[in-house]
């Protein structure tokens, strides 16, 4: 008994400590594919032989003989936790006994929760599956608050469907970063890990721990899962984008691309927090804002290439920038930026350069033909209530700025060019008040080359709200007062005549989120229960949640007609937008981007936002998710 317990041990040291008598020898039993990456993590003392002379290839690893491994390729430990008394395995285990070789890596193991462990039992010498080496490999980047940039598909495996969605995302990481690939449409997640592909993989885990940088917890608003700071590979199907341009979208804080082409899901930022993704007029860059302040959302301006390349820092510019203050081009790849000095351009390749000096700029918007921007300039004055703002243009290759007109004691918030160039629209808020603004604003329209503006309708300034059609018309929300749940319906306007029809509400409801189809023929929207003018917030938030559950998704004709309720898109829906083809449309749901016919139909769930749930009550009802992500439809 005393003998094979002997070399019971014996074994079991080979197999994992490093035997100083035969570093760099050869084993006389591996002549496999596998054979490099045995060498490579014998060299490093990671995995040695079962005999002097003895890889045992084909040998099934078991749990103890994992742990080992896995703290040593992650140097994994417990330091950083405070203990009573010096831990031992029965603090964790029933089945681990003190002072045996694998005792200490249990412990970091079960400290770090890396294993799957349920009613104490650690189960060391039961042989380990790949779909299990897969989360264990997972959840040591996580135990490490380490990240990977890679370029993410989700695994065309057929056997893994069945699987929980943890496992289905941590062999999704480990495939992207092409850890654990295996060639078919077969993961087989329950097959046993033998020794050669444990040691491939833990040299391919090597390799990818050479690149990995460290995660960084998403900040306000992005709702991340703190209690698992690895950033795991977003939940994308790929099959129900097919076809339908590129989106951009952040999840945890970082920034990813869907290619609806090609399935391609790539991770362009590998820490921080970005916001508001902006694609190029070509869609081959994305501006965003690496935030720095988290409670103002600020930070300095970013440009990447759509393929990850080419990632820098904007320079020069005089400010930190905030969302809303830029935007691309709609005919070359160059960012114009509001900046309390002036107004900006940024090529996406080349120097910023100031184009005009101003005070106050925090508004402006392109000329549909790119060749002109409108901007406002907030005059000097002593007494900030008198303080009033001047609409000016300016040519984006130079001369001198062309006022447009004058706002006596009150701000101008530039929203758009109508769709041809002829006039502008812009928000007048009253003695520049941030409070009268909340409560809604007249939207005027002023004609190119007329002096007087005329007053359109009132609303809030959401850009969100806002939409144009190509024949000219504009679509938006009407009715004052700053809570979404009351007062609110559609109009649309014709710019040229300045005339407004209001569109009427589904009974009992508000009307919001609105979206012109391509051609103008019809409105998608979302209706939701009017609760009257005595709600200004809820108490609870299941009260919240019952009123985004009455969020429901319309289309009517623009004229008004044929209203009628998508109703399989389900309930709490934000933000419909059209694809460019008019028969699709995409819209948030449940924290997800889902897709459905313009007809109706089934819909299907195209990637998930956030681990978790985001804020639902926004400003007073107002929640969008322009600043999380980015449609571009070539």
């Amino acid at each position: 008994m005393k003998r094979a317990l002997f070399m019971f041990l014996l074994v079991s040291i080979l197999l994992i400590a490093p035997y100083a008598g035969f570093a760099r020898t050869p084993f006389d039993d591996i002549q496999s594919q596998a054979s490099a990456d045995i060498e490579a993590v014998y060299e490093k003392g990671i995995m040695i032989g079962t005999a002097s002379n003895k890889f045992s290839p084909d040998e099934f690893v078991d749990r103890a003989q994992l742990a080992v491994c896995l703290v040593k390729t992650f140097d994994l430990n417990y330091d950083d936790l405070k203990f009573v008394k010096a831990p031992v395995p029965s603090d964790l285990y029933d089945d681990v006994e003190d002072n045996i070789w694998y005792s200490k890596a249990s412990m970091i193991i079960g400290y770090n929760k890396i294993f799957n462990i349920a009613d104490r039992k650690f189960r060391p010498h039961e042989a380990v599956t790949r779909a299990e080496a897969a989360s264990a490999i997972a959840d040591s980047f996580a135990a490490k608050k380490l990240s990977v940039i890679t370029t993410m598909m989700w695994p065309d495996y057929l056997d893994t469907t069945n699987l929980s969605q943890k496992q289905q995302s941590d062999i999704s990481f480990v495939f992207n970063t092409g850890i654990m690939r295996y060639t078919g449409n077969e993961f087989k997640p329950d097959e046993k890990i033998t020794r050669a592909e444990l040691a491939t993989i833990l040299n391919r885990t090597l390799k990818t721990l050479a690149v990995a940088t460290p995660a960084q917890e998403a900040g306000p608003g992005s709702s991340p899962d703190s209690s698992n700071p690895i950033i795991t590979p977003p939940d994308v199907n790929t099959a129900a984008f097919k076809d339908q341009g590129a989106l951009a979208f952040i999840r945890q804080g970082l920034l990813y691309t869907l290619d609806g082409e090609t399935g391609e899901v790539k991770q362009l930022t590998g820490s921080g927090r970005a916001l508001q993704p902006a694609w190029s007029h070509d869609g081959q860059w994305l501006a965003f804002i690496r935030v720095t302040d988290q409670e103002a959302n600020t930070g300095p301006l970013w440009l990447v290439r759509r393929d990850g390349s080419q990632a820098h820092q904007v320079q020069d510019l005089p400010q930190l920038v905030s969302r809303e203050r830029f935007y691309w081009s709609p005919t070359g790849n160059v960012l114009a930026v509001a900046m309390p000095d002036g107004v900006w351009l940024v090529p996406a390749e080349g120097e910023p350069r100031r184009l005009v000096k101003s005070e106050g700029t925090f508004h402006l918007a392109w000329s549909p033909d790119g060749k002109s921007l409108a901007y406002n300039v907030t005059l000097p004055s002593e007494e900030p209530q008198n303080r009033s703002d001047v609409l000016y243009t300016i040519s984006v290759d130079g001369g001198q700025p062309v006022q447009r007109l004058v706002a006596p004691q009150a701000g101008i918030q530039v929203t758009a060019w109508w769709p041809d160039g002829k006039g502008l629209l812009y928000w007048l808020d009253p003695l520049h008040s941030a409070s009268l603004a909340a409560d809604g604003m007249g939207l005027w329209s002023l004609r190119l080359g007329d002096t007087e503006p005329t007053l359109l309708t009132s609303g809030l300034a959401h850009r969100g709200w806002l939409s144009l059609s190509p024949q000219g018309s504009l679509l938006m929300v009407t009715g004052g007062w700053r809570i979404v749940w009351a007062r609110k319906s559609l109009a649309t306007v014709d710019l040229e005549s300045g005339s407004v029809q209001e569109l009427n509400n589904p009974e009992g409801s508000v009307a919001i989120d609105p979206s012109f189809s391509p051609d103008g023929s019809r409105i998608a929207f979302v209706t939701a229960k009017n609760l009257g003018d005595d709600v200004w917030g809820f108490s609870k938030p299941e009260e919240l949640a019952a009123w985004v559950a009455t969020r429901t998704l319309w289309i009517r004709n623009s004229d008004g007609s044929g209203a009628h309720p998508l109703t399989d898109a389900g309930a709490g829906v934000y933000q419909p937008a059209w694809s460019k083809d008019g028969e699709h449309i995409l819209y948030v749901r449940d924290n997800a981007i889902w897709i459905i016919g313009a007809d109706g139909g089934q819909p299907e769930k195209v990637l998930g936002l956030f681990p978790k749930g985001g804020d639902l009550f926004g400003f007073y009802g107002y929640s969008s998710y322009q600043g999380i992500m980015a449609w571009y439809q070539p």
